[in-house]
């Protein structure tokens, strides 16, 4: 089934929005096995995209577009080999959002349990909140 993804963050240098369509296994999933499934399949982009030429990747004009847009145009990621660990990501996932960091919406109702059942169905609306929390000093 087609789920469409939205991911926010509070924040005003990048106050974009950004969205795409997943397809994910037509079977009911806990808020558990939804965020590890979400993971592990953006790690495997991750991974996949690091394979790539990355020197054909920086240099094609849709990038470089892309970049000038943002503002700055570099030469992308790092020179560093390793990839990512997608256990070691879900389990960092979990973390946070058990902390309070990430909150998740299903179709305008936010789940706030790991073993809440998700309630996805064809075009649901998944949305991902990164939640910045103040700091400073009171004066």
């Amino acid at each position: 089934m087609q789920i469409r993804i939205n991911v926010k963050g509070a924040s005003r240098r990048k106050p974009t929005i950004v969205q795409r369509v997943e397809e994910y296994p037509d079977r009911e999933m806990t808020v558990e096995e939804f965020l590890a499934e979400t993971v592990r399949r953006n790690v495997r982009e991750y991974n996949e995209k690091k394979d790539a030429g990355e020197i054909l990747r920086l240099f094609t004009e849709e990038a470089i577009e892309d970049k000038a847009a943002a503002g700055k145009v570099s030469y992308g990621d790092p020179m560093d080999d390793r990839k990512a660990d997608a256990e070691k990501a879900v389990a960092n996932a979990l973390q946070c959002f058990d902390d309070g960091m990430v909150a998740l919406f299903v179709d305008g109702v936010r789940y706030q349990k790991r073993e809440d059942v998700l309630p996805l169905r064809e075009q649901s609306e998944v949305t991902f909140i990164r939640l910045t929390f103040l700091a400073g000093r009171m004066w």
